[in-house]
């Protein structure tokens, strides 16, 4: 099991990474709304039928077109960022509001909404028309799109191993049972400070202020996955699906990131 992992996320990795850096800017649009899409499905599947699940996908195809105004753009990156703010109290309270997550109306506004946000916030780095606080040049769209995932993937590795080796008090386990304060805790803090160090090649801005900004990032981090650990417990499922041997489905994969690159983009916007 271990090794079907480790295999299946290295070719995901790197076969993720080329791409990334070799298509060019409209292939690399139609990868993020396929991306998008197929996570959205997965959501979706889980608690609809495929019919459902269908029309779901040709909406968000709909919606997806209309995020390449700046206005809704702007707007679906800004309701996924409150949708996950707003998520905390679902994650803490949860699973007194069971009955009210299983609601179709709430979960299919839940999926939209944070897939839309995902997908705008992609369409506006690939542009890369709107970061007059990035240093480097247009093609580095694809450069913040790597450092953006590194978020999450520092965080998720830094807890894992500081849970392993520190942990010994429980954090929100009604959500995510293996999850540790400990572990928490430490790659709250390791994260930012580590990406902090390089972040002086990408931004113009001050130290303090990118060092807030991850902050706040990484805490996303933490409220995305634990926002699709909240939801598979709704409707009592292990992962998403099996479209990736040793991990689940594609959202499993990126529910972190899914809420990460909004907020992201969301604060790069406000300074």
């Amino acid at each position: 099991m271990l090794k079907e992992r480790f295999l299946s996320a290295f070719i995901i990795t790197v076969g993720i990474s080329l791409l990334i850096l070799f298509l060019n800017n409209q292939y690399l649009t139609y990868l993020v709304a396929i991306i998008s899409s197929i996570s959205l499905w997965e959501f979706l599947k889980v608690r609809f039928t495929d019919a459902y699940s269908l029309l779901g996908i040709i909406l968000f195809l709909i919606l997806m077109f209309v995020s390449f105004s700046s206005f809704f753009g702007y707007l679906f990156i800004t309701l996924s960022v409150i949708t996950y703010f707003l998520s905390s109290i679902l994650i803490l309270s949860f699973p007194l509001n069971k009955t009210f997550l299983k609601i179709s109306m709430v979960w299919s506004l839940f999926g939209f909404v944070i897939h839309l946000g995902f997908f705008a916030s992609l369409i506006q780095i690939i542009s890369n028309n709107n970061f007059p606080v990035t240093v480097l040049e247009l093609e580095s769209g694809k450069y913040l799109i790597f450092y953006i995932v590194l978020i999450a993937i520092l965080m998720d590795s830094i807890a894992f191993f500081a849970g392993k080796s520190l942990g010994k008090r429980p954090f929100i386990t009604n959500v995510s049972p293996n999850k540790t304060l400990e572990g928490f805790m430490t790659a709250i803090i390791v994260t930012p400070l580590l990406l902090s160090t390089i972040s002086f090649y990408i931004f113009n801005l001050p130290f303090f202020l990118i060092l807030c900004i991850l902050l706040v990032v990484s805490l996303y981090s933490v409220l995305g996955d634990a926002f699709a650990s909240m939801m598979k417990r709704v409707v009592e499922v292990k992962d998403y699906s099996n479209l990736i041997p040793g991990h689940g489905g594609l959202f499993d994969r990126l529910d972190s990131h899914i809420a990460t690159f909004p907020c992201f983009v969301f604060l790069l916007n406000i300074v």
